[in-house]
């Protein structure tokens, strides 16, 4: 588990700090993503619009824990040390989210599935799941009104709420059918940006 606390910005302020992330990441050419391994350089764009699209939850308020931190849990099938790894990496960017102290959490699959009082705000994925595992955990995250992010490529088609989009710049790519089943709130400026999937769009 990796915790970090740090002075809190005004939403405004960390809104737009993320919205300028976003930006700079539509800079890196595509090629960049694509020549390297098929895992690792998806995981590490992942979590950074991961945390952009955490901060454009305007009900995180109403999902933070009984401490009063919002509860991020990276999810593994049987690599917990990648994904502890990762959990280091998100930390080290992600100390609040709209004024709340933000609490990461390894969880393998299996632990998530099986309830256990986890109650998560957002969920990132780690490594590829197999279409079962995949559906299953879809299923879980529209019940529990939690954002799901994968990196991997073809998981937003299959029900993923959030993923990466490779074409001329990379940029968030958004399942809207997921979004809509959620019931999320996710903050115009993200969905302005982002490519959608199930909306028409695609």
């Amino acid at each position: 588990m990796a915790r970090v606390t740090m002075r809190t910005s005004t939403t405004r302020r960390l809104l737009s700090l993320q919205l300028m992330l976003i930006v700079l990441l539509f800079s890196l050419p595509s090629e960049s993503l694509v020549a390297q391994s098929f895992g690792e350089r998806r995981v590490h764009v992942g979590l950074k619009l991961f945390r952009t699209l955490v901060a454009a939850d305007t009900a995180s308020a109403a999902k933070l824990d009984a401490n009063g931190r919002l509860p991020v849990h990276l999810v593994y099938a049987d690599n917990a040390r990648d994904a502890r790894e990762y959990a280091l990496e998100l930390a080290a960017d992600m100390d609040s989210v709209r004024g709340a102290e933000v609490r990461i959490e390894v969880v393998s699959l299996a632990d998530l599935l099986s309830g256990g009082g986890i109650r998560p705000a957002a969920i990132f994925v780690t490594q590829p799941l197999d279409d079962r595992e995949l559906a299953r955990l879809v299923g879980y995250a529209i019940r529990q009104h939690a954002i799901l992010f994968s990196p991997f490529e073809g998981d937003v088609e299959k029900g993923v709420l959030g993923g990466i989009s490779v074409e001329a710049t990379i940029r968030p790519l958004i399942n809207m059918r997921t979004l809509r089943a959620s019931e999320l709130a996710i903050k115009s400026f993200y969905l302005r940006v982002a490519k959608r999937y199930g909306d028409g769009e695609n």
